[in-house]
């Protein structure tokens, strides 16, 4: 906005007109209709100008703008708004008015803070101050409006006078307008007419007006009642309160009142304190026993604290160990949706009230709401990319769905992600070339941390999922390039290492069957001389249909809903039906036989062949992607162009299926030329005929082209079709391939991805119905020991990677005595390694654990086949380059900004030197 001031005409700009100065010369002229254009056009009302006034404090404070006022809060201005230069919120810009209209537009919202004083003042102060028999009016309708919203007729200035004070001691009202605001405040049940200035209120009442019946004087202070604390608190007299207390808990206890009364009052007053801001009060009933476990109206004082943004009163709470937190309080999620607001009161700081929960050791960093949103929801919701920061540095995990099957990572930038997840990756602070150096990677955010030791049992009990948050990363395109991050490949690595038993398994088995049923299928149809080994492999394919059937039984009762949603369910069950078919005797024909074998073959090596897709080979997966990609790729595009396909097919069905002359004497002379199939006899033949010509297999000699429509058809067909469209479809299939090889190490990670999580929702049982199968024992063992890592192997939420001894990894196990010392041993060659440097343990987890060699994937590995084991515990090479890469970049970084501080530092000093010479330059050229 332009700081010139508010003109009567609009200003434009290169023929471009300004809303912002449209919208102050509408205000100026009084305009609303071009005032409310200026809106629409996207002026913003509550922009200040040089004298830092916005046109929505102007029009709260004139007089007969109340439309003005209300347009404004249509276009998004609050009615708590504060001037942030002069401090002065909206409900005191409206006092100045004396506009009850403008007045009513603000407290007819919600949470309008009716008595927040400016300049000492509270807006009815104000009003009372302000008051002259030409505004007598306004000013009563405006005190009327206050009052009724629950403004506090005792509020006094620094002066200690109250609003009905200012009203008695006003000689310019005339006697009837006097008469009524005086009854205005007298009917108020709260009024305090002794407690300031000595009681002058009641004096000066008993002088003008004898008539109103005033409450009895407070004769003792002993007798100070529960109802008059109250009010003192809310009206901000502190010092009062601390007077009249100590002798209220002691009448209350001398009384023998109800012990149950007496501390809901205390509780009552209590939680004003927070409310008001008012410490002294606090810590006064906190040292009278106040219950700070109480509720009230369903609040805790700590979630009080929380709402209301008192950091000194959730500070103080915070630090009782009889506090007892509420899991329906959501404290950091109360916190983070106000930390955007603007603080009404200097007690108010939102920001520090977040920090302190969140370094506190009582609150759950993944506590949730009835909708399952945790704090990390909440603060992508607000798109607060320091609370992001923070939440993620204290271990929140990514991975849970709220109600709406959402994940935190929904709208997380990926840049906040990618440097969260370069600071999860460290070392124990040896130098890179010793032996013991060691790579640390921390998966706080990838695998939930229980609040509760309660919870960690729990957690040992169950199991969850791991995989949902990188699902997300897979499938987003913003974040998928995250997949080859160290974190996310080692993450991966340690899953494989467990579900991989069921997958090679399975691999072997049906390798095993594929084998023999091809075998047997083989020699059953040339019908071998050897029946024995015929009936043999007949024999092991019969086994390999058990195995089969099993198998899919599993997965139906596991997965029922997503077992009849997938096509190669499908087919694996037609799998097992012709498989049977093949090795029984029939009934029917040898020809079908034939048939049923053949497609059974087909079968078996489409199966073999997605399960060696699978397999964590880099070259391999990336050509199953490409076979995959193209497949799809080619279906999509024939799909649209096979309506050409089918109308040159009936064109050539038209112009060369004629029957010939020898078809016409009862010959057969299409066999003699080669069959119907090159004559174009039928349509079915035509369209295959067509197929195989758009693959450049013409046969044009076979043509027989009559007219000059048939070569000009055909050479349509030849150009378009075949030239065309064929190079077409192999361009698609070239792009497909090249974008697949250039991003192959990223493909890999996604499939490997695809096939953890289909096992692990499988395991789980969330995509079935098959929780009764796996919470019982031993399916729950069995379960939790091929899929978590937590409460598994990786005690601690970290691993450590030695890159200078065949980057072995290492995994924490605790330790049977509690104690904190920590032992870095494995087996190495027969002997015995110890390593003097420590394994950096998490703080959260409240103790250190014993580390060891990354166990085999299954028990009797280590037994039957040591080198398979010592692979099996060491990471790959590239994520251990990658992990290194990722810990140079963080010390580059570390030394660039170190630099930078001591730059800073030395140009500051320079400056300080610089201003002191000048200064003393400046003394010798003035002394004489």
């Amino acid at each position: 906005m332009s700081n010139k001031p508010y003109s009567a005409i609009s200003i434009t700009n290169c023929g471009l007109d300004d809303p912002q100065s449209e919208l102050g010369a509408a205000f100026a002229n009084n305009n609303i209709s071009d005032f409310r254009i200026a809106l629409d056009k996207g002026a913003n009302p509550a922009r200040p100008d040089d004298k830092h006034l916005s046109v929505f404090e102007l029009a709260l404070k004139t007089h007969g703008r109340a439309a003005f006022v209300e347009e404004c809060l249509k276009h998004g201005c609050s009615p708590n708004h504060i001037n942030q230069h002069w401090k002065k919120s909206a409900i005191n810009f409206a006092a100045d008015s004396r506009d009850p209209q403008i007045l009513r537009l603000l407290l007819r919202s919600k949470d309008i803070q009716v008595d927040r004083p400016y300049a000492k003042l509270t807006p009815l102060n104000a009003l009372a101050k302000n008051l002259t028999a030409e505004n007598q009016a306004d000013v009563y309708a405006c005190m009327k409006l206050l009052l009724d919203y629950g403004a506090s007729p005792n509020k006094p200035d620094d002066r200690e006078m109250t609003p009905l004070n200012y009203v008695l001691k006003n000689r310019k009202l005339d006697t009837e307008g006097k008469r009524e605001l005086v009854q205005l405040f007298t009917t108020q049940q709260q009024l305090d007419v002794d407690s300031f200035r000595d009681g002058e209120v009641r004096e000066l009442l008993r002088r003008d007006y004898p008539e109103i019946l005033l409450p009895p004087p407070e004769v003792n202070a002993a007798d100070v009642s529960f109802d008059r604390l109250l009010t003192q608190l809310r009206n901000g007299d502190e010092e009062k309160f601390m007077e009249q207390f100590p002798l209220y808990a002691q009448s209350t206890s001398e009384k023998d009142n109800n012990a149950n009364e007496v501390q809901e009052q205390k509780l009552q007053l209590f939680m004003e304190t927070i409310k008001r801001g008012t410490h002294n009060a606090f810590d006064l009933l906190l040292r009278h026993d106040v219950n700070v476990n109480g509720v009230k109206d369903g609040q805790t004082p700590i979630l009080l604290a929380a709402i209301w943004g008192n950091w000194r009163a959730l500070k103080s709470l915070l630090s009782f160990d009889d506090l007892k937190l509420r899991r329906q309080d959501q404290l950091l999620i109360t916190v983070i949706s106000h930390l955007d607001d603007e603080p009404l009161y200097d007690f108010v700081n939102f920001e520090k009230c977040f920090y302190l929960l969140l370094n506190s050791e009582r609150i759950d960093i993944n506590e949730s709401d009835p909708s399952g949103s945790t704090p990390l929801h909440y603060a992508v919701k607000y798109r607060n990319r320091v609370v992001i920061q923070e939440l993620l540095r204290h271990g929140a995990y990514i991975g849970m769905r709220s109600a709406f099957a959402d994940l935190p990572l929904d709208g997380m930038h990926p840049e906040v992600l990618e440097e969260h997840f370069d600071s999860c990756i460290t070392t124990n602070g040896c130098k890179p070339g010793d032996n013991d150096f060691e790579i640390l990677i921390n998966f706080k955010n990838l695998i939930p941390h229980p609040a509760s030791t309660h919870a960690t049992k729990v957690r040992a009990q169950n199991f969850r999922e791991e995989m949902p948050p990188i699902e997300f990363i897979a499938e987003s395109k913003e974040h998928r390039h995250l997949l080859q991050h160290p974190l996310i490949t080692s993450f991966l690595f340690l899953k494989w290492h467990r579900l991989s038993v069921i997958f090679y398994i399975n691999f072997l088995l049906y390798f095993f069957f594929a084998l023999s049923i091809i075998i047997h299928t083989i020699l059953k149809f040339r019908e071998s001389e050897n029946e024995a080994v015929t009936v043999l492999f007949g024999l092991f394919s019969w086994i390999g249909i058990i195995y089969l059937l099993v198998r899919e039984v599993i997965q139906f009762v596991l997965a029922p809903l997503k077992y009849f949603r997938s096509i190669t369910n499908w087919l694996e069950v037609l799998l097992i039906v012709l498989s049977i078919m093949t090795c029984t005797e029939p009934s029917y024909n040898r020809e079908t036989q034939r048939v049923v074998a053949v497609f059974t073959i087909l079968l078996v090596a489409m199966e073999l062949c997605l399960l060696v897709g699978s397999l964590p080979v880099l070259s391999i997966s990336t050509h199953m992607l490409m076979l995959r990609a193209v497949s799809k790729s080619f279906i999509k595009s024939f799909a649209l162009y096979s309506i050409f396909v089918i109308t040159f097919s009936l064109c050539f069905y038209i112009l060369f299926g004629k029957p010939s002359e020898g078809a016409a004497n009862g010959t057969d002379a299409a066999a003699s030329d080669g069959g119907e199939f090159n004559k174009f006899a039928n349509p079915f033949t035509a369209v295959i005929k067509t197929i195989v010509m758009l693959t450049g297999e013409f046969d044009a000699g076979d043509i027989e082209f009559d007219t000059v429509y048939s070569y000009l058809i055909f050479l349509m067909f030849v150009v378009f079709m075949s030239i065309v469209l064929f190079n077409l479809l192999n361009g698609l299939a070239v792009s497909d391939t090249q974008a697949i090889k250039a991003q192959a190490e990223l493909n890999g990670s996604i499939c490997r991805t695809i096939l953890l999580t289909r096992y692990e929702q499988v395991l789980t049982g969330r995509t079935g119905r098959a929780s009764f199968i796996i919470t019982h024992e031993p399916f729950r063992t069995i379960c939790r020991r091929l899929m978590n890592l937590d409460s598994n192997y990786v005690v601690g939420r970290q691993i450590a990677i030695l890159p200078n001894d065949n980057n072995k990894v290492l995994v924490g196990i605790p330790n049977n005595n509690g104690s904190v010392e920590m032992k870095n041993e494995f087996a190495r060659n027969n002997g015995v390694r110890n390593s003097k440097t420590t394994f950096l343990p998490l703080t959260e987890e409240g103790g250190e654990h014993e580390k060891k060699l990354l166990d085999a994937p299954v028990s009797f590995l280590p037994c039957c086949c040591t080198c398979i084991t010592g692979k099996c515990s060491e990471m790959d090479s590239r994520t251990v380059k990658l992990a290194m890469a990722v810990i140079e970049k963080k010390t580059i970084t570390q030394k660039s900004k170190l630099h930078e501080v001591n730059t800073e530092r030395r140009l500051k000093l320079i400056e300080d030197r610089l201003a002191q010479m000048t200064e003393l330059l400046q003394r010798l050229a003035g002394e004489p």
